[in-house]
């Protein structure tokens, strides 16, 4: 074997024009995962002597090559066991190494050893896969996409010693109304995967499928050969098969098996004494490929909810740039959905904005000037949604430094065009999917909840009131804001959502003497109202929460109020109470 292994190398020199000795071929380039050229053909021929490798030598250096000369490494005690051909490797290689894998009388580092009753390795022994088909892909009755497809999947368990699954010949069946045809009308690519690594990548023409013909009835068959792929013992790995497809005119139905069913042969393993043992597997996966046609495009408004917010107008520079307004969802179902544009509405109390966007995630997809009805055009941006899936946008707006004090903004989706997969077109129109209001001045407060509760005030075991607190951090920011302050606060039924009574009351500082807020610091107020029995009606239970309607504060330099009215919704007290009159 060791004549033979040089043989091979010496012949290869023959044909390569790169330096070698006068004993063979020799290797001067350290060579590792996704190299190409001469010295990997020289390799790959090589491992293929030495029974290392069973492919052709294609000159790339891709998986099953990392694994041969993994297997190599292990063969000749060479550590780490990493699969690059480097000094070390080279080294063995040039001075003519064994042909024929063995194993290691000590376990290297990088080889897995599983330890047997004698405590040796189970790398000879024998050994046998038990095969099913996998738990996906599973049937598919609506394909609408043509790239890497999975349509089978096997799995092995690797019994009594590790296997490698050496060949699988896979059945595949393409009909056209009924009709048989040669998958090669339908099928332009095959690809066999290990999880996500590619052991495989085969291309499609009318002569790559075998065709057996029997009793009049027709099978095409694909030998899957030279995998490598290995299951180690006492585990279970899928091998997995997609396709890439040609554009078609009508549907396609495909039907996959293992060629010669459950009782054949269609699938070869070695185990660790390397016997090859033959399985069959009977289970079809079933796809029908569509003709590209049409899809529904859905819109609404995305899970994350926003909240009203109070933003300040830098008056001296930029205004405020780039303030999220609203955010939707669109879902495409039955086929993929091309966006055309999105029509936004946008409502001004005061200013309207300098410029709107719409994003995909964090990427601007376009961006137009503010007016009360804007039109994002996105022809051009090949923003495909596929089928069903979901895929989430948001609005945002600037704001000028002219900008009104007290301006507020809402913006909401009227409008959704799409392109289908015929090429036609559609539009979702009617919509209002809006944002929350948002409040612009030079100066604001920017609240956020400390603290809040609701109790039950009894007396001789009669409920009399119900008592709500809230604390609340209010920030300044753009100006100093004066300690002056109210909110409106209430009481609500949490099963019903009936508000069953609310009061105007004035905020007290936690600290006492303050004569302001300072711009950029943050302070505590509390809010707290006590609700008599009279609120309720005689002869009910009320389980109730408390909640903030409104606050209203003003700028240290300025005698007017300003009264935020939303974005409280979160501010909700914690907990409940239970009232009975």
């Amino acid at each position: 074997m060791k004549n033979t292994f040089k043989a091979a190398i010496f012949a290869l020199a023959l044909t390569v024009t790169v330096g070698a000795s006068a004993q063979g071929y020799m290797f001067n380039t350290n060579l590792k995962l996704g190299a190409r050229g001469a010295d990997v053909t020289a390799l790959q021929s090589a491992l293929v002597a030495g029974g290392y490798l069973s492919v052709t030598p294609t000159g790339y250096f891709g998986q099953l090559t990392k694994r041969a000369v993994q297997d190599f490494q292990r063969a000749n005690g060479i550590t780490p066991v990493s699969g690059f051909f480097g000094p070390l490797t080279r080294a063995v290689m040039n001075a003519g190494a064994p042909t024929t894998p063995t194993t290691p009388a000590a376990c290297p580092i990088g080889y897995v050893c599983q330890p047997t009753s004698t405590g040796g390795s189970t790398s000879g022994s024998e050994g046998f896969a038990e095969v099913r088909v996998a738990v996906t892909p599973t049937n598919n009755p609506n394909v609408q996409f043509s790239t890497d497809v999975p349509v089978y999947g096997i799995e092995f368990r690797a019994k009594q010693s590790d296997i490698t699954v050496e060949r699988v010949n896979l059945q595949v069946s393409v009909t056209n109304a009924g009709s048989e045809e040669n998958p090669s009308t339908l099928i332009n690519t095959v690809i066999v995967k290990d999880g996500s690594t590619v052991l495989q990548t085969i291309p499609v023409s009318s002569a790559t499928f075998s065709k057996v013909t029997t009793n009049g009835v027709t099978t095409y068959y694909l030998q899957v050969a030279g995998l490598g792929f290995r299951v180690a013992k006492d585990t279970a790995k899928d091998l997995t098969f997609s396709f890439n497809t040609n554009s078609i005119d009508t549907d396609r139905t495909v039907a996959v098996t293992v060629y010669g069913g459950a009782t054949g042969q269609g699938i070869r393993v070695v185990d660790g004494r390397g016997i090859s043992n033959y399985n069959g597997l009977g289970d079809v996966r079933t796809h029908t490929f569509k003709k590209p046609g049409t899809s529904t495009l859905t819109a609404k408004a995305d899970a994350t909810t926003l909240y009203a917010n109070n933003y300040r107008v830098n008056v001296n520079g930029n205004g405020a740039e780039k303030v999220l307004s609203s955010t939707f969802a669109v879902k495409s179902e039955t086929g993929s959905s091309k966006l055309n544009s999105v029509t936004v509405a946008v409502t001004a109390s005061g200013t309207l904005p300098s410029n709107v966007y719409l994003y995909d995630g964090s990427t601007i997809v376009d961006a137009r000037s503010g007016s009360t009805s804007v039109t994002f055009d996105l022809s051009n941006s090949n923003i495909v949604v596929s089928a069903d899936t979901t895929k989430t946008f948001s609005v945002k707006v600037d704001m000028p430094s002219n900008t009104a004090t007290g301006t507020v903004i809402l913006t909401q989706v009227t409008a959704v065009s799409y392109e289908k997969p015929n090429g036609s077109s559609a539009t979702i129109s009617g919509l209002s999917i809006a944002g929350p209001y948002n409040y612009f001045a030079p100066i604001v407060a920017k609240f956020s909840k400390v603290s809040s509760s609701v109790s039950t005030v009894t007396n001789d075991g009669i409920d009399t009131a119900v008592v709500a607190n809230f604390r609340l951090g209010i920030m300044a920011d753009g100006g100093d804001l004066s300690t002056s302050t109210f909110a409106v606060i209430g009481i609500k039924n949490i099963s019903t959502g009936v508000v069953i009574a609310t009061s105007s009351v004035v905020g007290v500082p936690s600290e006492s003497g303050l004569s302001l807020f300072a711009d950029g610091a943050t302070k505590y107020v509390d809010f707290s109202k006590t609700f008599a029995s009279s609120s309720f009606s005689i002869g009910t239970t009320n389980t109730v929460r408390a909640f903030i309607e409104s606050v209203a504060w003003k700028a240290a330099t300025n005698g007017t109020f300003a009264t935020s009215t939303r974005g409280f919704e979160a501010l909700d007290s914690e907990g409940t109470a239970s009232f009975s009159r």
